[in-house]
């Protein structure tokens, strides 16, 4: 049997990509040791000192969250306006209960580990997918710009983008392969690892069509993985609150967060008007580090043009939900970890930056300094999204 019948991309090549992921991992925990310690950032933690002992460098913000989940699961609803776990999507934490609960390991550890475990089966994936797009020579050049993007350390930290990338990555393996119930299997599980999930479906479904030209499943399976990830995201919304006893819980638990769940159009004009308000009121001069947000907008939305150019129409509406789905919350701070795990994004800047060392070279430069700025004021306790 040859390497390419096997269900799974393992091959030997792969090898030297994971050592590259792991030097990657290794480095940017080094640099963070580094920022804790010499970096004039450092801002108080906002857990009490056990847990502080207990967090990995990349554990912050909503990793407590993760943590308490993985500890004692979903508890009791809320007092009205207190944040809440019931907001936070039940795959990626449960994963780390269940091997919590099996195991004894620290809860962070065990968190820890899914998010390691789903990057390096993401790998394989990762590079057949671009083999796929770039040829065998040329695979693994595009891959820097999924890691070194300035929020790629969250594929490393105790956070869903490296469980939601896997499973991405299986669900259009399968359309691929023409495997309908499988892939539509994946995209329910997307919508139970984070809300965005629902901008995936348009992407697998046009997959799919544009895929399956003489399938007589054609329009039945587009119809079916369109609304799988949206199936997992409200199968948890609705579900997390009947069985809590309270419908809305959710909604609640997200307003509690100032989002502007269950009302898009207050979203839609909250998001339009936050911009402005911002330059209005001095933001960008005085912080410029909230610029990151828009500048990711502005960049993704130039990579979606492009990907309609390379004529990528299933990719190209994939980057156009991402970059819609945060309007729906009135918010922009999610955006740069939405288009982190859009891959075909990353891709398209691959494909831009084919045959330009130049800009190859400036796009990747300028991208590390923004990864290793950012990881530096994460693990230092200042927020990025």
């Amino acid at each position: 049997m040859n390497e390419s019948s096997f269900p799974w991309p393992w091959r030997a090549d792969n090898r030297k990509v994971s050592l590259c992921v792991l030097g990657w991992i290794l480095l940017l925990n080094l640099w963070a040791l580094v920022a804790i310690d010499v970096l004039p950032i450092t801002r108080k933690s906002q857990w009490d000192p056990a847990a502080n002992l207990r967090a990995p460098l990349f554990a912050r913000y909503d990793s407590g969250w993760y943590d308490s989940i993985v500890r004692f699961g979903y508890q009791a609803p809320p007092e009205i306006g207190q944040e809440s776990a019931h907001s936070f999507f039940p795959l990626y934490p449960m994963l780390g209960r269940y091997l919590h609960l099996a195991t004894g390991v620290d809860s962070f550890q065990t968190a820890l580990l899914v998010t390691y475990a789903a990057l390096f089966f993401a790998i394989p994936l990762l590079v057949e997918e671009a083999r796929v797009r770039f040829g065998e020579e040329r695979s693994r050049d595009a891959l820097p710009f999924l890691f070194l993007y300035p929020v790629g350390f969250f594929l490393a930290a105790v956070y869903t983008e490296s469980l939601f990338l896997l499973v991405a990555l299986l669900a259009f393996r399968s359309v691929r392969r023409g495997e309908l119930w499988l892939a539509a299997l994946f995209g329910l599980l997307l919508g139970l690892t984070r809300a965005p999930a629902a901008a995936v479906g348009p992407a697998l479904a046009l997959s799919w069509w544009l895929a399956r030209r003489d399938d007589p499943r054609r329009l039945a399976g587009a119809a079916l993985l369109l609304l799988a990830p949206v199936a997992g995201v409200l199968g948890w919304i609705f579900g997390i609150g009947y069985g809590k006893g309270e419908p809305m819980l959710f909604f609640r638990s997200m307003g509690a967060w100032r989002h502007a769940a269950g009302d898009p159009v207050a979203g839609v004009v909250s998001f339009l008007r936050e911009p402005l308000e911002n330059w209005r009121n001095g933001v960008f001069r005085e912080h410029p580090r909230e610029l990151g947000p828009y500048l990711h907008f502005v960049l993704f939305s130039a990579l979606g043009l492009a990907q309609l150019k390379m004529r990528r129409f299933s990719d190209a509406a994939w980057t156009a939900a991402a970059l819609a789905l945060p309007m729906l919350t009135g918010t922009w701070a999610g955006i740069p970890r939405y288009t982190l795990t859009v891959y075909p994004g990353h891709f398209a800047a691959a494909t831009l930056c084919e045959g330009r060392p130049v800009l190859r070279r400036v796009w990747l430069g300028v991208s590390t300094v923004g990864l290793l700025l950012n990881a530096a004021y994460f693990t230092n306790w200042h927020f990025v999204s």
